[in-house]
């Protein structure tokens, strides 16, 4: 029997093995060189790759600081809140009117917004708790939630336009939000995380704390009771008045804090109106009117073109400029400055002003930071307008207010350098700024004074002036009379211009700035009424709220009652000290403007001075410097006087005193 292999056979299985081998040995060499160039070759690139794909940076955004008023109550915070999506292409667009319609949101933006979404499209953020349970209860496929921090107001319209609002994006758009957006924002913090085969990301170490990815917080120096307060009684001013809008101002004249910045119609930045946001007080400019008597007085003072006991000449009313008829609202003949200040004579001050003459009443003007930024830090603040007086008409028009442009918080800081001393301060509404995970102070605000409008005594003399607008029976600003302490200030009744030309019959801007107490001034406060209606002087509609506002600040802060004060205006004046001694030289009058009456007997008269509150012998000295003759009765401080302080006499007149104690 035949055994073993064919050899040919045996041949063809070694070439098959051959081959196999061959192929193996071929497909391990290409393995083995592919596997080179990519761990060796092309390592570094690949590797990059692969960690590109599983390895990303997760961004911790901050949270938004707080906005505190000046006691550390919080008037900004953050809340959560949940904001819808969709995914376009699993939502059934049969649903999206529907959905629209739940979320009060324009269907036909909304669609928009889905056609141009590629898997995720926003539909409304930061919904209300109700909006989110409706959505919820819809079921729509392809509809999400997600939590976003929602920036909160507690106290809704308190301060509105001063804190204005946040975007979408958490960006401030308006106010404090804005000008001190990088503070509030804080930091971003990237921690790394991985990314599984689904997509999630799963941190690879612990995120940061909350504290630490919180914002600065901010401190404004806002009182938010005085705010509070300001508001209510300015809303219903302009709810009586039928005005357009109103504005108050309050600020601490020695240090430049605005403890409130009310606005209305009011804001309330959870649910702003982009008609509400603008902060007036500080944006909006007009001509502030018979306020700026005050200015060009104090500084005709400064001069030496104005003394105490010069009389003025008033017209009876009327008085013929430029070619131009300038009236009174009362027709005043001989009077002295302090009369010009209580009955606001326009003619009077106009007479003034061509005393001072172009540039020094420019000058003026501008000392009182009138023309000027105020730097307060909130964005778009203009500098309003102290144009160059070249006609004679403008020069007596600007001596009361008219063709100067200002806004309310620039005319308040000016009345402030009044009750500082003469000192104009600059203004500043955030105390400071604080780190919230070390307590460390990045910013702080400290006393700035910018300079020095006119001189102590100047300012001195007008405070004693100004007493009398609220204090003197006939005076424009006897609403302001403060119950317990005294007040002094000056009221403003400008009429608007006309976009057709020349001054609005109808259309009046109305103000009252003053400051309390008269003898240690705490508090300045500017009242703003836009287009009044019925009545519409100054003294009636702002001076109400100014007295509102002061008897509450003053409370607040515990300013204690001056002795002796009964019932608002029932007591004497409490005035700013005695007549400071300076040397004042002979005023300067223009050719129209006669500086005394002329008498039968060939003598000049002479304007009776303010002595109520001064010693004896200090008024005795003031009587003798005016050429008058003192009749006592009693002792001690000036309580009261006859004639009235402004009242033209001939000079050798008596003018009798009663002395009684201080307070």
């Amino acid at each position: 029997m035949r055994t073993g292999i064919d050899p040919r056979s045996a041949r063809a299985i070694a070439l098959r093995i051959g081959v196999v081998a061959a192929a193996f040995a071929f497909g391990f060499a290409a393995v083995a060189s592919r596997a080179v160039y990519l761990q060796v070759l092309q390592g570094d690139r690949l590797g990059s790759l692969a960690r590109d794909q599983y390895l990303r940076d997760l961004l911790q955004k901050p949270r938004r600081g707080p906005i505190t008023d000046r006691s550390g109550a919080v008037l900004a915070g953050n809340a959560e809140a949940d904001s819808i999506f969709l995914d376009p292409r699993d939502f059934p667009r049969p649903w999206l009117s529907r959905l629209a319609r739940t979320l009060q949101v324009d269907a036909k933006a909304l669609e928009k917004r889905v056609e141009h979404g590629a898997r995720f499209a926003w539909v409304k953020r930061r919904v209300a708790p109700s909006e989110a349970d409706e959505v919820r209860a819809l079921s729509l496929p392809g509809v999400g939630l997600l939590k976003e921090t929602r920036r909160y107001y507690p106290q809704r319209e308190l301060a509105g336009q001063v804190l204005g609002v946040v975007g979408d994006d958490g960006d401030g758009l308006e106010g404090v939000e804005k000008a001190w957006d990088d503070s509030l924002q804080g930091e971003s913090m990237r921690v790394p995380s991985l990314r599984d085969a689904r997509g999630l990301k799963l941190l690879g170490e612990a995120p940061a704390p909350d504290r630490v990815l919180e914002g600065a917080r901010v401190e404004l120096t806002i009182d938010q009771g005085i705010e509070l307060v300001a508001e209510r009684a300015l809303s219903a001013a302009v709810q009586s008045a039928h005005a357009a809008s109103g504005m108050a101002v309050v600020v601490a004249p020695a240090t430049g804090e605005v403890l409130a910045l009310a606005n209305v119609p009011l804001l309330n930045p959870n649910a702003p109106r982009r008609e509400d946001m603008r902060n007036r007080a500080v944006l909006d400019s007009f001509e502030p009117g018979s306020t700026v008597k005050t200015f060009v007085l104090a500084r005709a003072l400064d001069e030496g073109v104005l003394r105490p006991s010069d009389a003025l000449f008033c017209g009876n009313g009327s008085w013929s400029v430029g070619g131009h008829v300038i009236h009174d609202h009362h027709g005043l003949g001989w009077v002295g400055p302090a009369r010009v200040i209580a009955a606001s004579s326009n003619i009077c001050a106009a007479k003034v002003g061509v005393r001072l003459g172009r540039d020094r009443l420019q000058q003026a003007l501008l000392a009182f930071g009138f023309g000027d930024h105020t730097q307060i830090g909130i964005p778009g603040e203009p500098r309003g307008q102290v144009p160059y007086p070249r006609a004679e008409i403008a020069l007596a028009n600007m001596s009361f207010g008219q063709g100067v442009t200002a806004s309310a918080l620039q005319v308040t800081l000016a009345m402030a350098a009044i009750a500082n001393g003469g000192t104009l301060m600059k203004p500043w509404l955030v105390r400071r700024v604080v780190d919230p995970a070390t307590g460390r102070v990045l910013a702080e605000a400290i006393p700035t004074p910018v300079r020095r409008a006119v001189s102590a005594a100047a300012a001195a003399q007008m405070t004693r002036w100004l007493e009398g607008v609220v204090a003197d029976p006939d005076g424009t600003g006897k609403r302001a009379r403060l119950q317990g302490w005294s007040a002094a200030g000056k009221t403003g009744t400008a009429q608007k211009a006309d976009p057709a030309g020349g001054y609005s019959a109808d259309r009046h801007f109305s103000s009252f700035v003053g400051f309390a107490p008269s003898t240690a001034p705490r508090v300045v406060i500017g009242v703003f009424l836009d287009e009044p209606k019925g009545e519409i002087y100054g003294g009636e509609v702002a001076a109400p709220v100014f007295r509102e506002i002061a008897e509450f600040a003053l409370q607040a802060e515990g300013v204690p009652v001056a002795p002796g004060r009964g019932p608002a205006g029932s007591s004497a004046l409490a005035l700013a000290g005695p007549e400071p001694e300076r040397e004042d030289p002979a005023p300067a009058p223009g050719p129209e403007l006669p500086s005394r009456p002329p008498r039968e007997d060939g003598s000049r008269g002479v304007s009776v001075p303010s002595l109520e509150g001064l010693p004896a012998r200090a008024a005795l000295r003031l009587l003798e410097a005016c050429d008058l003759v003192a009749e006592l009765r009693g002792s001690g401080r000036v309580t009261g006087q006859a004639p009235r302080a402004g009242q033209v006499v001939a000079r050798g007149s008596r003018v009798r005193l009663v002395l009684g104690p201080p307070g």
